[in-house]
C-alpha cells in the first residue's frame, strides 16, 4: 500500500485480530480494532476509517441492530467493506462490501483490499 488507509479490524478472535493487524501494518496501514460489531460500529462514528474487514464470526447477523448501524454509518460515509466468510453465508445487504470466503490466502485478500481503496 503506497499509502497510510485506516483499516478497522472487527473479529471476535484476538488471535485473528493480531494477524491481521499485523499483516495490514506490514502493508502500511493503521489498523483499529474490535472485537465485535457493535464496538466496530461505534468506533466508525468517531474515527472514520477508510475501511471496514469485518469477520462473519464477530456476531454478525443480517437481523442484527448492530450490523446494521454498522452497515448504515459504512454506508453513509461510503466506507466500503470486506466480510471474511464462507460461500454459504448471504451478505447481500453489505452493498459496499465484498465477501472473501474462508479460507483464505493473505496475498488476495490485500490485493482485494487495495482494490477497493483504489490503490
Amino acid at each position: 500500500m503506497s499509502y497510510h488507509p485506516r483499516i478497522l479490524i472487527v473479529d471476535a478472535s484476538p488471535e485473528s485480530r493480531d494477524i491481521l493487524q499485523t499483516l495490514l501494518q506490514r502493508q502500511g496501514a493503521e489498523t483499529l480494532v474490535a472485537s465485535g460489531v457493535r464496538r466496530a460500529a461505534e468506533m466508525v462514528k468517531c474515527q472514520q476509517p477508510d475501511m471496514i474487514v469485518l469477520d462473519e464470526d464477530s456476531d454478525l447477523s443480517p437481523a442484527h441492530e448492530a450490523t446494521r448501524d454498522l452497515e448504515q454509518t459504512a454506508s453513509r460515509s461510503a466506507i466500503p467493506i470486506v466480510v471474511l466468510g464462507t460461500a454459504r453465508r448471504h451478505f447481500s445487504s453489505f452493498s459496499k462490501g465484498q465477501l472473501v470466503t474462508k479460507p483464505y490466502h493473505y496475498g488476495p485478500l490485500i490485493r482485494r483490499i487495495e482494490e477497493l481503496l483504489g490503490k
